[in-house]
């Protein structure tokens, strides 16, 4: 963002030891408070909403928009907390994780993507292949005190994320799953290393680990292993999300998106009442109107500092969003 940009500004309080919290004053007296990745323009019962994958998926399915089929299921501790609460209500369809394998078997099949219903950024997110594996992250997650898993359907078609404001694309792309490309010599585990640095040097935050348990059991299922010394110019997928917080990397569609896709992020937009959008979307063909899709999930906050660092023209993207949006006056 240029200097001067902001003229409708005339005060920018950043909280010193972070930057995590700013408050803007703007010449008609209004304030804007952002908080991280959240710029101010939603209402917090929409960030909220957008937030469970469990309640985006129902309200996806509300406004007949395509989603991937799935349930969400408590895990022990969480349902022995809130269940007899909720009995006591007359709330009696609360699922827990022991029924996810006859809902697997008989709605699904394996394999199954399993992630936390208010999980971020790709964090916790697994693929099993069997019932073995998927008992294996329950045990996980009751560790680390997740509430509740969404259990849903794999969606095989090209992943993309579509920004808007206000109805307006602001940029979309397509994500790609974090892989590293083979020069003959080295192991994964250096070439991740390498590619950990490159990361760095292009100004990302992202944290590759090789040690990661999704890069783990994805590894072990392709039959992978950290001294792995894959061949010159060989691309290893090395994890199923494409999420670039999780490492993936990024291709700018912008200019060959088809309107209808647009139109479909700006609808949701609307619906979910949210002015800023990111749409997590799979599409077969994302120059077709007509090509087979799922919306896969809807972010209130899109973070876009991984967008922004892939090249010039996507950083400039990136800061004309930001001043568009910090310079409006609050409320209009």
């Amino acid at each position: 963002m240029g200097q001067g940009a902001l003229t409708n500004v005339v005060a920018v309080d950043i909280e010193p030891d972070y930057g995590y919290v700013a408050r803007l004053t703007y010449m008609d007296g209004a304030h804007r408070i952002t908080y991280g990745n959240d710029l101010g323009l939603n209402a917090a019962a929409a960030c909220d909403l957008a937030k469970d994958k469990g309640h985006t998926k129902f309200m996806l399915r509300t406004i007949g928009v395509n989603c991937p089929k799935g349930e969400e299921f408590l895990l022990p501790w969480w349902h022995e907390k809130i269940g007899p609460a909720q009995a006591a209500r007359g709330n009696t369809n609360i699922k827990t994780v022991a029924q996810t394998p006859d809902y697997i078997d008989q709605e699904l099949g394996y394999p199954v993507y399993v992630k936390p219903v208010d999980g971020s950024k790709g964090a916790d997110i697994h693929v099993p292949r069997n019932r073995a594996e998927l008992e294996e992250i329950f045990e996980i997650y009751e560790k680390k005190r997740v509430r509740v898993a969404l259990v849903e359907e794999p969606v095989r078609m090209p992943d993309y994320r579509i920004v808007c404001l206000d109805g307006e694309l602001i940029s979309a792309y397509r994500r790609l799953p974090l892989a590293v490309i083979g020069d003959g010599s080295s192991n994964i585990r250096q070439l991740l290393e390498n590619l950990q640095r490159q990361y760095e040097a292009e100004g990302r935050d992202t944290r590759l680990d090789i040690n990661d348990p999704h890069v783990q059991r994805y590894m072990v299922q392709h039959g992978l292993g950290a001294d792995t010394i894959p061949g010159a110019g060989q691309p290893v997928a090395l994890a199923s999300i494409s999420n670039l917080s999780a490492g993936g990397t990024s291709k700018d569609v912008s200019d060959v998106i088809n309107d209808n896709w647009v139109s479909l992020a700006a609808r949701v937009a609307e619906n979910f009442n949210l002015r800023l959008v990111g749409v997590d979307l799979a599409c077969n063909d994302i120059t077709s109107a007509d090509a087979d899709y799922s919306v896969l999930e809807v972010n209130a906050s899109p973070g876009l500092d991984n967008y922004a660092a892939s090249g010039e023209a996507q950083r400039g993207v990136v800061d004309g969003l930001y001043t568009k949006v910090l310079n409006a006056f609050p409320g209009r």
